[in-house]
This record gives structure tokens, C-alpha cells and sequence, in this order.
């Protein structure tokens, strides 16, 4: 899932690494696989990220500890933001065993700002233009998490009918 939602973004990356993506449909990959399976496919999370990476950049040399970085603190994001969500008690995002929209695009807002400060605080923190790499990051990050969790629930109707969450 991981991988097929890059390779969905792959037409919004921008030029240079500085900006991030206009629609970055991975962290909604991400966020669904942990709501699904919980945090035990963190890493196969993080795996679906670097072998993504590795094919788009052509292979592993081609990948730098940036991007290996970049790619941990996506993966980790929604793993923290779940964890704060926990913590205070603001959402199981299940009411009924029926999935809370809501509290799913909360989610997805916290996580787009954890992953975005992740990046620029701790790996990206030298660059000259910062506050357009966090907006961009952030926007890209929130609308795509958005898309791709709303699109997943309906391809996976399914699915979810199945488990009774939606």
C-alpha cells in the first residue's frame, strides 16, 4: 500500500527536495495500516517507504541517509501522533466498531505536523527557505494523508463492511 500511494504522489514531487510534495499520499498509507494492523507493521511501514525510495532513485546507492531519515520520521509520525491521541485520551477512532471520520482527519493533522517538524527540525534544519519547507510539507502532508484515507475507505468498502467499521 505503501509503496503504490509514492508511486501515486510521484507527480506532485517538486524539483528539488527542498519543497515537499503537493499531495503526499503515503502518510495516509501509513496512518491506514496502523489503524488497521496496529503498530506491529511499523516495519513494514518504514521497508514500503525505502523501497519505494529505492525505486524511484534507481537503487540503493542512489539513496541518501537524508532521504533514509526523511523517510523513518514519516513512518514514526503517525505512530507518535496515535500515541499523543492515546495519551490524552482523545480517540480510540472507532465509535461503535464504526470508524469516527473525524477523529481520523484529526489524525491526519497531527501527523502532518509531527512528521513536518521531525523533518524540519531534525534533519532538514540548515535550509535557507525553512518556512516554505514546512508549509509545503505540511499542505502536501495533509491534503494527500486526506485523499488517500478517504479514497482507501472507499476502494476497501469491503473490507471495512466485513469488520463492521463503517
Amino acid at each position: 500500500m505503501l509503496v503504490v500511494s509514492r508511486f501515486l504522489s510521484l507527480p506532485f514531487d517538486e524539483a528539488t527536495s527542498d519543497l515537499g510534495n503537493l499531495l503526499w499520499f503515503p502518510i495516509g498509507a501509513a496512518i491506514l495500516s496502523y489503524l488497521l494492523f496496529g503498530f506491529k507493521v511499523f516495519p513494514g511501514v518504514l521497508l514500503g517507504y525505502i523501497i519505494a525510495e529505492m525505486i524511484i532513485e534507481g537503487g540503493v546507492l542512489d539513496i541518501t541517509q537524508r532521504e533514509v531519515l526523511k523517510r523513518t520520521a514519516s513512518a514514526l509520525a503517525p505512530v507518535i501522533s496515535i500515541g499523543i491521541m492515546r495519551m490524552f485520551t482523545l480517540s480510540n477512532f472507532f465509535d461503535d466498531e464504526k470508524i469516527n471520520p473525524g477523529h481520523i482527519v484529526f489524525l491526519i493533522f497531527l501527523s502532518a505536523i509531527i512528521s513536518t517538524l521531525l523533518k524540519a527540525l531534525l534533519i532538514d534544519n540548515q535550509l535557507p527557505d525553512l518556512d516554505s519547507y514546512i508549509t509545503t510539507y505540511l499542505i502536501g502532508d495533509m491534503i494527500g494523508g486526506m485523499i488517500f484515507i478517504y479514497m482507501g475507505i472507499k476502494v476497501f468498502t469491503t473490507f471495512f463492511a466485513k469488520k463492521k467499521l463503517i
